[in-house]
């Protein structure tokens, strides 16, 4: 039987495997196979890429000969991954099938050594397993795993080992210094609480290790990580979970770490200062950058991270940043907070990276702020420009540069949280000072804890938007307005200038009516319907009110409806074409989104 080379591929999504196999087409001699005995053994190996190996065994070995010569006696590579929902692997699986067969495994995942049969021990997984590429490690305790790491050393080929510790990381030293002992590694990710020892030691080895991707999903100091870095110079996807610093252990910073393109720390404890000098000194080729912070304002110091970029990490494509801020009684704005007009100059409209600022009112205090830097992505009104909304537009070259009109500039304001009118009072006046300073130019708020008066004032205080999303439906309320709200409500329709508007969940034609009143110059509209029904009326209501002149530079349309499908598509435009609502449009479907477009003047 002719080899089947399969390709590891545990990190592929579920999503995408099971579209894989909905697309086979099971064919046999041009006739659609009927029997699944007659589908060829092909088919069978993609189908067997996605169970585990114990289970095929047990299911399809006894079934005939055909299918005991494809499960004993072929070279399928096996897959070993038992959870706790699946059954024991008992003495008999090790007997009859992993024992004999250990030179075609290669994956292997043991959920708790404490799960597996009594005759199984870890010091069996040697250089006999030699295909082997993963090697997982769940709920396993730390004395076990420390003796059990040198037996790795003899793994003939290069392999991925992810260990999740049962009883904690004990001693730092001593497991990164076995880990980085095996000599054929090359992915690695520990999981762990840490028990930090009264006596820190940073060495680890004096050996270098081969690993190329190291994820360090537990606490970690700063001269720890530096240690790493020293032991690790073909490294290039670093991320790392917690990173502390600690004044009383100083350690040379490696300097020019010169592998590395990708670095992401979950939740960053640094000053400002320190996580400059470290990036100064080892990242200079970096890509990608990944990182939250708290408590030190500096890192919001537009100026310094542009002297950061230009000087130091100028082949930076990618930044992800989120700097968060507690808002107690009253917030005091400091100079970096009046600077924050500064990520909008030249180094960041260049490289399309904008600001976002996400208000969250707590049900207690304090209310919180995130500014993050991000790449921008592809918005929904811009399907007609590029079919993927969600591709990242990445930082161009030095002559790309000069091409982009600097005047780009995208400024976000999120707010969110049950609604507190102490709360609000101090969030607005925050607002209203930053809103001096800078021009946002897109809102997302949240109308399930916020009324359309705050609505009202918001609009007012931000005359720049271009682009409004609400995340949920308009409070009853809000069908019976004062004469102080209409006032206002004219007000905020003559003078904003919203052309986009995204609505994630409208259940009545009122609410489609407020906004469209209120949003006069909309020009792209997408909600989010909970069905095909909810579609086809929003589709006749707009655009018989586009008709009549109500939202008169309205030229496009999106449904975002989860099981949308192309016959879904196809009736909408049989409604559009026999009720002839309008002409010279298009219609086209993107995965869960139908987008329908017309000429602006017709």
């Amino acid at each position: 039987m002719n080899q089947v080379k399969r390709q590891l591929n545990e990190h592929v999504p579920f999503d995408e495997k099971a579209k894989k196999l909905r697309n086979l087409t099971f064919h046999k001699n041009d006739i659609e196979v009927t029997c699944i005995e007659h589908l060829s053994n092909e088919i069978f190996y993609e189908i067997f890429d996605y169970l585990d190996g114990c289970d095929i065994f047990d299911i399809f070995s006894k079934l005939n000969i055909r299918f005991k010569r494809l499960i004993l006696y072929s070279s399928l590579p096996i897959k070993i991954y038992r959870s706790i929902s699946s059954n024991q692997i008992t003495e008999y699986h090790y007997q009859k099938f992993i024992i004999p067969h250990r030179h075609r495994i290669i994956s292997f995942h043991i959920h708790d050594e404490s799960y597996m049969s009594s005759s199984f021990s870890l010091h069996m997984i040697d250089a006999s397993f030699n295909r082997l590429e993963s090697l997982v490690l769940y709920r396993i305790q730390y004395n076990i795993l420390i003796l059990f790491l040198p037996d790795l050393s003899t793994l003939p080929r290069r392999f991925s080992l992810k260990i999740d510790l049962y009883d904690g990381l004990r001693n730092f030293s001593e497991l990164y210094g076995l880990i980085f002992r095996l000599p054929l590694l090359k992915y690695n990710k520990i999981s762990a609480f840490r028990i930090f020892s009264p006596i820190l030691q940073p060495y680890i080895t004096d050996e270098y290790s081969p690993i190329e991707h190291l994820v360090i999903d537990h606490e970690c100091v700063i001269h720890e990580l530096v240690t790493i870095l020293s032991c690790t110079p073909r490294l290039s996807h670093l991320t790392c979970k917690c990173l502390n610093s600690n004044s009383s252990i100083k350690r040379e910073i490696p300097r020019n770490i010169s592998n590395l393109r990708y670095l992401s720390i979950n939740v960053c404890y640094l000053q400002f200062d320190e996580f400059e000098t470290f990036i100064k000194k080892s990242f200079p080729h970096i890509r990608v950058l990944r990182f939250a912070s708290h408590w030190d304002s500096s890192y919001l110091d537009a100026n310094r991270w542009e002297q950061l970029i230009l000087k130091h990490i100028p082949y930076l494509r990618i930044l992800n940043f989120k700097y968060n801020e507690g808002i107690y009684n009253q917030l005091t704005l400091n100079p970096y907070h009046l600077n924050l007009n500064r990520f909008l100059s030249p180094v960041w409209i260049q490289r399309r990276w904008f600001l976002e600022l996400k208000i969250c009112i707590n049900t207690f205090l304090p209310a919180t702020i995130t500014y993050s830097i991000q790449p921008l992505k592809k918005q929904w009104y811009e399907w007609h420009n590029e079919a993927n909304s969600n591709e990242i537009i990445i930082y161009p070259t030095l002559t790309e540069q000069k091409c982009i009109n600097t005047s780009f500039s995208q400024l976000h304001l999120t707010l969110e949280g049950p609604q507190s009118v102490e709360y609000y009072r101090s969030v607005q006046e925050y607002i209203c000072s930053i809103a001096t300073l800078v021009q946002f130019t897109s809102l997302h708020i949240d109308l399930c804890y916020f009324s359309i008066s705050i609505l009202l004032q918001l609009l007012n205080i931000l005359p720049n938007l271009d682009s409004l999303t609400i995340t949920s439906g308009l409070p009853e309320k809000t069908k019976i307005l004062s004469k102080e709200q209409i006032n206002m409500f004219r007000s905020v329709s003559s003078h904003n200038k919203i052309t986009k508007v995204n609505l994630e969940q409208i259940t009545e034609l009122d609410q489609i009516h407020i906004l469209m009143d209120l949003c006069f110059h909309m020009c792209d509209l997408q909600v989010k319907c909970r069905n095909i029904f909810d579609g086809k009326w929003l589709v006749r209501y707009v655009l018989n009110k586009r008709n009549t002149n109500f939202i008169p530079y309205l030229c496009s349309i999106c449904l975002w409806i989860s099981e949308a499908n192309n016959e879904m598509m196809n009736n909408l435009q049989i409604i559009i074409d026999t009720e002839k609502l309008i002409d010279n449009y298009t219609i086209k479907r993107i995965c869960d989104k139908i987008y329908l477009r017309w000429n602006e003047h017709l």
